[in-house]
Formats: structure tokens, sequence, C-alpha cells
């Protein structure tokens, strides 16, 4: 759930140079394009890329800054423009980044200490050109999703659908709208991204109707999906209920549940 931030309290909790120098940033129009990440929101702030985020009951943030800082001018710009434009923030955040204290996690970083820089590329490239999901996040986290790269994204998914609605294997066509649905959610959020979720929702609910399976776990990731994107749109609880509540009501096999009941 989304929560109210007291943004007079933020500032007076933010040492005065750090303040300082994140008003210039925010003067400055340093803060990027605000994205959803974690429960809380990533940008570019000048040069580097903050997030920032609810942990542990206080706003804080992780920055490439190196200033190895709680709160760094980077994250508090971040946070004051977030708090600024309405941006929703949960009360429970994960920064971004590998969990240092999760044992399979460490190892993997501990092997990556391990390689050299053109053997970690040779890698990530071999693994974007076999995996979509990888190789769309990979262009995400470059900031290489332009306004290009997401109306590709919607031809995909909408594809996907059409696909879906004609394929026999009513599971195999829920499971790559599910898959599909994950890519499109590594895109900037737009009206039309959701309108597709919703569209795939219809379609699943018929692709639902014929199969033995419980379709609950395909349809929890496409519900799951329309409500991050109602988020990251910045569509309150009732607005995003009330669409769903709509799809609900113009499906045949009651694959969605309404958000009353």
């Amino acid at each position: 759930m989304a929560v109210r931030i007291d943004i007079e309290a933020f500032r007076e909790s933010v040492a005065a140079p750090v303040l300082d120098a994140a008003d210039r940033l925010v003067a400055d129009g340093a803060v990027g394009e605000l994205e959803s990440s974690g429960g809380g929101v990533l940008a570019d702030v000048a040069d580097v890329q903050a997030w920032a985020g609810i942990v542990d009951g206080e706003l804080g943030g992780d920055c490439d800054c190196g200033s190895g800082e709680r709160l760094c001018a980077h994250v508090v710009a971040l946070a004051l423009t977030a708090v600024g434009t309405g941006f929703p923030l949960l009360a429970s955040a994960t920064p971004p980044g590998p969990d240092t204290t999760d044992p399979e996690q460490a190892r993997y970083l501990a092997a990556l200490r391990g390689l050299t820089g053109r053997q970690v590329a040779a890698l990530v490239v071999d693994t974007a050109l076999r995996d979509r999901l990888f190789a769309v996040r990979l262009l995400g986290e470059a900031g290489l999703l332009d306004a290009d790269a997401a109306a590709n994204g919607l031809e995909d998914f909408r594809a996907a659908i059409d696909v879906a609605a004609e394929d026999e294997d009513a599971w195999a066509a829920g499971t790559r709208l599910a898959e599909e649905a994950e890519i499109l959610l590594q895109y900037p959020a737009t009206t039309a991204a959701l309108e597709l979720v919703e569209d795939a929702l219809q379609v699943w609910d018929e692709l639902a109707a014929e199969i033995a399976d419980d379709p609950g776990e395909i349809t929890e990731v496409l519900v799951e999906g329309h409500r991050e994107l109602c988020e990251r749109l910045g569509l309150d609880e009732a607005e995003g209920a009330a669409r769903l509540d709509r799809v609900a009501a113009s499906v045949r096999y009651g694959t969605i549940v309404p958000s009353g009941r």
C-alpha cells in the first residue's frame, strides 16, 4: 500500500549541506524520469542512478555515487521529487541489487569478482540473445528503453495475445501470456500497456474455460501486472480496482474476481 510522506519532517531529518545540494539538483532539473522499483522509486539524478524508498520504516536510499551515505544529495533530490509529484511509495520497499546475506546470491557475486570485464560482457550478451526478459531488463538498466522500444514491446504483447486467442493448447498459451506480461512490465508504464493487460485477462478467461487445471496461477500474474501498471501510472487504488472490476464484469467464465468479493 502506498503511504504519504511528511515532506517537512523529511527535510528536517536531512543534514543541511546535503539538503542544500539536493535542492540545487531539483532546481536544476537533474532528476530524470521516475520509475517504480521494489516499492520505491528509481531515476537518474545528474550523472548517477539513485533509488529511494521506505526501508524498516524510514525513508532512505541507494546510489551509485559511492558516498556510502543512506541519504546522499542524489537520493534526497529523488525523494523530494517523488513526494512532490505524488509518486507512490510503498510502506515496505526493497532496494535494487543482490542480497549479500543470501548464500546463493553471495556465491554468484563471488564468481563475478573472479571474472574479467570482457568475460562478464560476453556472458551478458550471450544471455541477452537467449533470454528476451533478460535482454529487456538489460536495456532498461542501461536507459535504452526509449519510446520506440516501448512501442515494440506493446506490439510484441499484442501479437502474443492474438496468438494465444487462437492456440489450441490453452495452458501453454496462458503460460506464454504470463511470460510476455512480465517482459511488458520492464518497459515504461503506459495506458496502452494497461489496456493490453486487460485484453490479455479477457483472452485468458476464454482459454481457462478449456482446461482442467486451476487457472489461478496465471490469473494472478496478469492481475498483479495490472496492479503494478496502475501504481506506476499514479492511479489510486480505487481507480485501479474499478478498472479491474470492469474487466471482471466483462468476462464469461469468472476467472477474475471483482475487488469487492
